[in-house]
C-alpha cells in the first residue's frame, strides 16, 4: 500500500505542505507552472533550500514578479523587502495587529492580516467573493480531480467563516484567501494529493500553537476560529512556542486528506521537510512528510485484513462522585482532541449500591501518559488503570468519489473476504443534500455506487 505520513510537530500551512511534498513527487515544475494555468500571470512560485534549526528544508515561496519576499532573521523577526502579504488562510475581512510573533506568516483566508511564519511578499489584490473563486477554478486548465478537491477545500474554508460570522456562504468575501498565495497553496496541494493518490494517510497530533491576536473585534485566541472548526475531531496540542502554528489553509488540507491518527508500522521510503519563513529558537519551523508502505500490508487489496495489527492502550477509571455536567459531551470531545482514538462512559452500580460511571479511553502508547494526566487533573479520581495490548484493524483508505451532487469522501474498508465496504462521509452527504435539495440518503446512495 502507498501511504502518506504527516508530522505537524510545528503545525501545518499550505506553503509548508508544498515545500515538503512537491520535491518527493518531482512536482516542483508543475507547481511553478500553476500560476499560468490559473491565469495569475503576475504571480511567480519558487522553491529554495533553507535551514530551520540546523535542518535543511525546502521552502515554497509565492511572489508578484519583480518583488522580493521578506527575509526573517534568526530570532524570527521579519524584515520587509516587499509589500507584505503573509500566507492566505481564513476568510474574514478586517485587519489583525499581532502582539506576539507567530510561526507561519500567512493571512487567514478571511482578511485577517496575520504575520505568521510563512510569509509571501506581494501586494494584496482586491478581495474576492466565494463565487469568484469557484468561477476561477472551474475555468482553469486543471484536471477534474484537482479542480474538485480544490473547490472542496475552499468550500470548507468558506463554511468555517460563514458559521463564525453568522452569514450565508454566498455572502462571504475572501480577502487573503482570495490572494494569489492562498490560491496557489490550496490548488497546489490538490495537485500533489491527486498526483500521489495515497492508499492511506496517517498523521501525528497537530501542533496549533497558543496565545492570542488582536483583531478589529478584540482579542481572539489561537488557534483562530476557522482553524478550530476545521480541526474538529483531530487530536491537537499547543506546543512549546507561543505563536500560531497551524493556519486555516493547513487545516483545510488536513481535513481534505482525512488522515488516520494512528501509529501503524510503516516502512519509510522518502522524507521531505517543508519550511516556514521564520526560524524561531527552540524547534524547527517545518512540516515533515514521508512516503511510506505498510510493512505489514501485502501488495494490492489484502486477502487477510486481520494481518493489520497495531499496539493500543486502554485507560480506565471509575467515577462515582462526578456531577452530570462534568461528564457531559465536552469531556469526551476534549479527550479526543488531546489525542484519544476514542472515549466513552459506561453507567455501573458501584459498592454500597451507588450509581457511577466507568470512563474508558482508547489511545496509543505515545499519548497515554498525557491523557492519563489530563484525567487525573480534571476528574476527582485517585488513579487511572492502564491496559496495553494490540488490536486488529481493517485496512482502510479515503477516496474522493465524483457524484451528480459533487465530490463525496468515501471511507473504503477491505473486508476479510476481499470485498470492499464503502461508507460515504456523513457530513459530506449532509452538506451536498442541503445544497441540492435532496435527502442525505440519496447522496449516500450515489456515492456508494
Amino acid at each position: 500500500m502507498k501511504s502518506l505520513k504527516i508530522e505537524p510537530f510545528s503545525g501545518i500551512s499550505g506553503d509548508m505542505f508544498l515545500g515538503a511534498l512537491a520535491p518527493l513527487l518531482d512536482a516542483e515544475a508543475e507547481i511553478t507552472a500553476l500560476p499560468e494555468r490559473l491565469g495569475l500571470r503576475d504571480v511567480e512560485v519558487t522553491f529554495s533550500d533553507v535551514i530551520r534549526s540546523t535542518l535543511r528544508c525546502r521552502k515554497a515561496t509565492v511572489t508578484l514578479r519583480g518583488m522580493a519576499p521578506e527575509v526573517a532573521d534568526e530570532h524570527g523577526h521579519a524584515h520587509e523587502h516587499a509589500h507584505e502579504h503573509p500566507h492566505g488562510h481564513g476568510p474574514h475581512g478586517h485587519h489583525h495587529d499581532h502582539d506576539h510573533e507567530h510561526g507561519h506568516e500567512h493571512d487567514h483566508e478571511h482578511g485577517h492580516d496575520h504575520s505568521h511564519g510563512h510569509h509571501h511578499g506581494h501586494h494584496r489584490h482586491a478581495h474576492r467573493a466565494y463565487t469568484d473563486i469557484v468561477r476561477l477554478l472551474k475555468e482553469a486548465d486543471l484536471g477534474e480531480g484537482v479542480k474538485n478537491l480544490a473547490l472542496s477545500m475552499f468550500r470548507e474554508l468558506g463554511e468555517a467563516e460563514a458559521e463564525m460570522h453568522g452569514m450565508p456562504l454566498e455572502k462571504v468575501h475572501f480577502h487573503e484567501v482570495g490572494g494569489e498565495d492562498a490560491i496557489i497553496d490550496l490548488v497546489g496541494a490538490a495537485m500533489l494529493i491527486d498526483k500521489l493518490s495515497p492508499d492511506a494517510v496517517y498523521c501525528s497530533p497537530v501542533c496549533v500553537g497558543s496565545g492570542s491576536v488582536k483583531t478589529a473585534h478584540g482579542r481572539l485566541p489561537v488557534p483562530a476560529p476557522a482553524t478550530q472548526r476545521l480541526l474538529q475531531g483531530m487530536p491537537v496540542f499547543a506546543g512549546p512556542i507561543e505563536m500560531e502554528m497551524t493556519t486555516p489553509t493547513g487545516a483545510a488540507i488536513l481535513k481534505a486528506l482525512a488522515p488516520a491518527f494512528t501509529s501503524p508500522t510503516l516502512c519509510v521510503h522518502h522524507t521531505g521537510m517543508g519550511a516556514g519563513s521564520r526560524d524561531p529558537a527552540g524547534q524547527p519551523n517545518a512540516l515533515r512528510v514521508s512516503l511510506c508502505a505498510r510493512s505489514d500490508a501485502p501488495a494490492g487489496p489484502p486477502a487477510d485484513p486481520m494481518r493489520t495489527v497495531e499496539g493500543i492502550v486502554l485507560l480506565q477509571t471509575n467515577l462515582d462522585n462526578v456531577g452530570a455536567e462534568d461528564l457531559g459531551a465536552d469531556l469526551l470531545a476534549d479527550l479526543i482532541r488531546e489525542g484519544a482514538l476514542d472515549a466513552w462512559l459506561q453507567p455501573v452500580i458501584m459498592k454500597k449500591g451507588r450509581p457511577g460511571n466507568v470512563l474508558e479511553v482508547l489511545c496509543t502508547s505515545e499519548t497515554a501518559e498525557a491523557l492519563g494526566k489530563t484525567i487525573l487533573a480534571r476528574l476527582p479520581t485517585l488513579g487511572v488503570r492502564k491496559f496495553e495490548g494490540t488490536r486488529h484493524i481493517l485496512p482502510r483508505e479515503i477516496r474522493n468519489v465524483e457524484t451528480e451532487y459533487g465530490v463525496i469522501r468515501v471511507k473504503c474498508h477491505h473486508l476479510p473476504d476481499g470485498t470492499l465496504r464503502k461508507v460515504p462521509e456523513y457530513e459530506d452527504c449532509r452538506k451536498a443534500a442541503q445544497t441540492h435539495g435532496v435527502s442525505t440518503d440519496q447522496v449516500r446512495t450515489a456515492a456508494s455506487g
